[in-house]
């Protein structure tokens, strides 16, 4: 009386040692095929994104230190503040960060000295390269007169590059198994 009840066909019933597990509701459907191309197609995105950014910011780090060599304007800092930054074990510093003031072409800047490693008080003066094209960009001369443009800075990109090749290829291959 408005009840369903379902029937079962002896031909679906399990044979011995087999076990069945029926569930509730609608089938699954199965996203497989397209899924697995999407995924594997994000994945390749994904590391050619980190390769892009990774090759820009290499490239970047090159030039500021060019930038700085070679044209950075001599700039005397006076710290305003220096905080010792904790190292791994929370029990020692393992360098400092301090903000200095300073002018250029008559503009005041208070920005953080870069490539601090020893404390300075409040009110030392420290000799520093200001960034010809970012005023705001200030690094201690020492630093700089040490630092050295380096094709090392592309060896991650390089692997990034070499892991983009063999993934790629990888998946052009079994695009092609799955389509046979």
């Amino acid at each position: 009386m408005g009840a369903h009840m379902r029937t079962t066909n002896p031909l679906d019933a399990p044979t011995s040692g087999e076990r069945r597990t029926v569930l509730r509701g609608a089938d699954a459907v199965d996203v497989g095929g397209r899924f697995q191309v999407a995924a594997g197609a994000l994945v390749l995105v994904v590391v050619a994104a980190l390769l892009l950014i990774s090759v820009v910011a290499a490239a970047n780090n090159n030039g500021r230190i060019s930038r700085m060599k070679l044209r950075g304007l001599a700039a005397t800092v006076v710290v305003t503040d220096c905080t010792g930054n904790l190292g791994g074990s929370g029990s020692n510093a393992a360098n400092y960060t301090c903000r200095g003031h300073y002018v250029v072409d008559g503009t005041p800047y208070d920005e953080v000295i870069g490539a601090m490693t020893d404390f300075a008080a409040p009110g030392a003066h420290v000799r520093a390269v200001v960034d010809p094209t970012r005023h705001s960009t200030v690094e201690l001369a020492s630093a700089v007169a040490s630092s050295t443009v380096s094709p090392r800075v592309y060896v991650i990109p390089g692997l990034l590059g070499l892991v983009l090749c063999a993934l790629s290829g990888g998946f052009l291959r079994w695009l092609r198994r799955r389509d046979d």
